[in-house]
């Protein structure tokens, strides 16, 4: 079987459990008969060939002398055939390890012994408890709780969504084959499923005949589409989960205390609404998000208000109802006019009855926002019209009326934790907007919008463009213009066309806010905050929309805002003034009022993907750790309540990894239980493909959150001689990286070359282009977005944004004393932020491959170039691996992590001859013309590579 098999080893051999192991087996037996059937059972012989070539030492030699002996891979079918079945195997794979997750968290949750499973609500109540907290207290962190996950549509998401559902189902039949019988559900056959594997091969066979890539590139409106099938599938769901599994252990380990528990965890989307750089994000695409969202989350409200009625089916002779229920059906039936055989399948049933008119409201609101998203001339009005629905809130409150019915009616169990009070649980965290929407520009856009305005009004101070004004003179005329009530221009103004694509959105916020909800929009997010004048343009804009207004108060004119301003702190040198500015910003007195009007409360973005990108790893990670701290003293010293946005990405080189553990190395003093954070691409379908892995991880982040806010475990602030220690290490870091990324003349060549950064924006996967667009500067490092640029990093298995810049700050730490080791591996042990930062590390060096790397740096000309960077590259990884090695005190990367090295460690050999691949395909594909037979073909295999190795690495950008 080993030469009819893509990997080199028996899954077994390199250490993964007997369950994964087998299913590995199964899965590969069964791919291998599916392709055998399709009569592409040569496939499986050019990937042996093409693997033992690559475990040959063959890294030196030529792309097409490594295709040699395969004359086969001449024809671009074969070649994306053979690129489909590498794919294919690699994403199966990734399901397995899908699966084998939730498999060992049941394991240990069931093996516990009636101990709370680690990470979890339970866990993380008993550690609160044993740490000495009160009932009072423990209600006191509940009420600080604001957990805000937020979907984002950046490019790192490479599969379709066909794809994704056929892997899925692949993971469910698995599951449930493996179940034993007498646990099968009563829906199920007597005797089970009788032919798992022939359910298998249907789904491979579905696979195999699927195309990985879409046929048309991806519109704003598939994204929005593809965001709904997860806040639908699983997020919907599991969320109840969490408050219901924050209930049971609230009861288990504070017994006797009733507690409040209001929405800790709610979803927010910038799908539809980030207008960075995106132009096809228009007012409309909003506003259409919006209603969609809305239409979503009806629906899947309406589904389980028909279930209800058919549930609660208690007779008026067996029940008593509250005056207060009594008084609403009375009212229902006055307004409502439900048919005649609707209301005879209720007659005598009061609950199902309530539940009857409950639902033709609901069916209502539904189609009043169908309609308005049907329209195409744009929506005029989104308010709801009777008998809809006004808000969420009639809808909570008729549930709410009928729950108390049934509680003083003695049904406390179904009250209590039936479905009714799944349906609260869910209308309380989505309302009727599922997802709050974020709207997010670039600074730039705001300026030229605001400079056209106040040129218009005829306010620039001697006819100066906007742009050549000091910042004082902007903050003046600004302030200036937000104080005064009149309009900067009548309505018969015509803006210029880049001014008409900012404007009219915050139009929009204004009419979802009043119609829709005030949570359908509630922050803007301001790219590239780089001074105050930023902030101000944004309140300017929003005042010219009524999102701002005064009123007159008994001390002088008052503001109102409707909208919270994010700014986002994106490069090393923006954090590095980050609570500078805030301080200034926070003792503006005209932002004060805002502030004031906003609950004395302010959200900052910190941006780990362009902060990573513009000094390197480390001093990225540093920044914001510190930045954070420094926010939370500022707002503490004006007694303003801080949420910090984390923009996380999915690659470590971009802020991913384990979420919950970033949040247990904060800085303990610069967190109070408020967190925002974002969640995207390929991120997105680990964390939420299966509704038992989003469950595990987002107990996981709120136990830790819970633990974090209620200062547990109980350490004192890191002393100052390790943040001095750590800005030494930053600052020697910051220096390697910028002299080979920024200040390396040679380098956006290499990079160029050596990585397939020219083919990533031609991939049909985000709506958003790979480049900034604007500054009327040259295409190039400083203009090109984060997320490509660690994608083509990963592509070519350098990987080195999680690393790179590390292994000389340790080595010449290390080697000022003969303390300096031991200084380091002491901060490894007792500094959880810097366990964690050298741990991430670990992972990114683990997963990169150099000679590999060393197939795509010898495309670089001339070729000098390619070998020098390649070698001061190489030398970099050779020390962060060793020095990481010494500091962790290990023998091997991820020694303390084995089933992670496992799984590294059993793809690296298929992964090679992708790579291999990837790299011929480049060079023939940049020999042929457009107008070249077989071109399409061939770029189009080389796409297919791009998606085959992001499968592998598990990890785009």
């Amino acid at each position: 079987m080993a030469d009819k098999t893509f990997l080199a080893c028996l899954p077994g051999d390199v250490g993964l459990s007997p369950e994964l192991s087998s299913d590995i087996e199964l899965v590969e037996r069964l791919w291998t008969q599916v392709l055998e059937e399709h009569g592409e059972g040569e496939l499986l012989h050019l990937a042996a060939l093409l693997r033992e070539r690559s475990a040959g030492g063959h890294e030196t030699e030529s792309p097409s002398a490594f295709l040699e002996g395969a004359p086969q891979l001449e024809e671009p079918e074969c070649v994306a055939g053979l690129l489909r079945a590498f794919t294919i195997y690699f994403q199966l794979l990734n399901t397995l390890e899908q699966k084998e997750i939730v498999r060992v968290n049941r394991a240990r949750q069931a093996e516990g012994g009636g101990a709370p499973h680690p990470e979890s609500l339970g866990d993380a109540l008993c550690r609160i408890r044993e740490g000495g907290l009160s009932a009072e207290e423990v209600q006191a962190l509940l009420l600080r709780l604001d957990i805000q996950p937020t979907l984002t549509a950046h490019p790192t998401e490479t599969r379709r969504r066909a794809v994704l559902d056929k892997l899925l189902a692949i993971g469910r039949t698995l599951a449930l084959a493996q179940r034993p019988l007498q646990y099968a559900g009563l829906e199920e056959p007597l005797h089970g499923w009788e032919h798992p594997e022939e359910t298998l091969r249907h789904y491979l066979t579905l696979l195999w005949q699927t195309d990985e890539l879409a046929a048309n590139p991806i519109q704003v409106t598939d994204e929005v589409q593809n965001t709904l099938y997860f806040l639908e599938r699983t997020i919907l769901q599991v969320v109840p989960l969490l408050h219901r599994d924050l209930r049971r252990a609230l009861a288990e380990y504070y017994p006797g205390h009733e507690f409040h528990i209001p929405p800790f965890l709610r979803y927010r989307s910038w799908v539809g609404g980030d207008r960075d750089g995106n132009p096809n994000v228009t007012p409309q695409v909003t506003g259409q998000t919006l209603l969609l969202l809305r239409a979503r989350v009806l629906r899947a409200y309406l589904q389980q208000v028909r279930e209800l009625q058919a549930e609660l089916t208690q007779s008026a002779r067996r029940v008593t109802l509250t005056p207060e229920l009594q008084a609403s059906l009375e009212a229902d039936r006055a307004a409502l006019h439900p048919d005649l055989d609707d209301l005879r399948q209720v007659e005598g049933e009061p609950f199902a009855e309530k539940l009857l008119f409950v639902r033709l409201r609901l069916e209502e609101t539904l189609r009043q926002a169908e309609e308005q998203r049907g329209s195409t001339e744009g929506s005029r009005s989104f308010g709801p019209q009777p008998p809809a629905y006004p808000s969420a809130q009639g809808f909570l409150h008729d549930l709410e009326a009928l729950q108390r019915n049934l509680l003083e009616g003695g049904s406390g169990h179904p009250a209590g934790s039936g479905a009714l009070d799944w349906l609260l649980l869910q209308a309380g965290a989505f309302g009727f907007h599922l997802a709050t929407l974020d709207v997010r520009q670039h600074s730039d856009e705001h300026a030229r919008a605001v400079g056209e305005l106040l040129s218009a009004a005829s306010l620039l101070p001697a006819g100066r463009p906007y742009e050549d004004l000091r910042e004082e003179e902007k903050q003046r005329l600004l302030t200036q213009e937000i104080s005064s009530r009149r309009p900067l221009v009548g309505a018969d103004w015509r803006p210029s066309e880049e001014t008409a694509h900012v404007l009219p959105v915050f139009a929009l916020i204004r009419q979802a806010q009043r119609e829709l909800s005030p949570d359908a929009i509630k922050s803007y997010v301001i790219s590239m905050t780089h001074q105050l004048s930023d902030v101000l343009e944004v309140l300017l804009l929003a005042k010219e929309a009524g999102l701002v207004r005064w009123r007159a108060g008994l001390e002088g004119p008052v503001m109102e805002s409707d909208l919270d301003v994010v700014p986002l702190f994106e490069t090393i040198d923006d954090l590095s003034r980050a609570d500078g500015f805030l301080r200034e910003l926070l003792a503006h007195p005209l932002y004060r009022q805002h502030l004031e009007s906003r609950g004395r409360f302010q959200e900052i973005m910190l941006g780990y993907s362009d902060s990573s990108k513009d000094g390197g790893y480390l001093a990225a990670n540093w920044w914001l750790y510190r930045t954070q701290s420094r926010l939370a003293e500022a707002c503490r010293d004006h007694g303003i309540e801080l949420r910090v946005f984390h923009g996380r990405g999915g690659t470590v080189g971009r802020g991913g990894g384990r979420a919950n553990r970033a949040i247990l190395a904060q800085h303990p003093e610069a967190f109070g239980g408020r967190i925002r954070f974002t969640e995207q691409g390929e991120v997105i379908s680990f964390r939420y493909g299966l509704p038992a892995l989003a469950h595990r991880h987002l107990e996981q982040i709120v136990s830790a959150v819970m633990l974090v806010a209620a200062r547990l475990p109980r350490r004192p602030a890191p002393p100052p001689e390790w943040a001095e220690e750590m800005s030494q290490l930053a600052e020697h870091s910051r220096q390697v990286y910028r002299a080979l990324v920024h200040e390396d003349p040679d380098f956006w060549t290499f990079y160029t070359r050596a990585t397939p950064i020219a083919y990533i924006s031609r991939l049909p996967i985000a709506s958003r282009p790979t480049f900034r667009p604007g500054g009327g500067g040259p295409v190039g490092l400083e203009s090109l977005r984060a997320i490509p640029w660690n994608f083509a990093w990963v592509q070519s298995r350098y990987v080195a944004p999680g690393w790179y810049g590390l292994g000389s700050a340790l080595a010449a730490f290390a080697s000022e004393s003969d303390e300096g080791l031991p200084r380091l591996q002491a901060l490894y042990r007792e500094w959880p932020f810097f366990r964690t930062l050298l741990d991430n590390a670990q992972l990114e060096l683990t997963r990169a491959h150099l000679p590999t790397a060393a197939r795509y740096a010898a495309r670089v000309r001339p070729a000098e170039l390619g070998q020098r960077i390649h070698a001061r590259l190489a030398e970099e990884y050779g020390l962060a691996r060793e020095w990481v090695l010494k500091v962790t005190e290990q023998r091997e990367l991820l020694e303390k992590a084995p089933a992670v090295r496992a799984t590294v460690v059993l793809r690296n050999p298929a992964v090679a001859p992708l790579n291999a691949i990837q790299v011929a395909l480049l060079e023939r594909t940049e020999r042929l013309s457009p107008e070249d037979p077989g071109y399409a073909a061939w770029r189009r295999a080389l796409l297919l590579s791009l998606v085959g190795v992001a499968a592998a690495m598990q990890s785009t950008g």
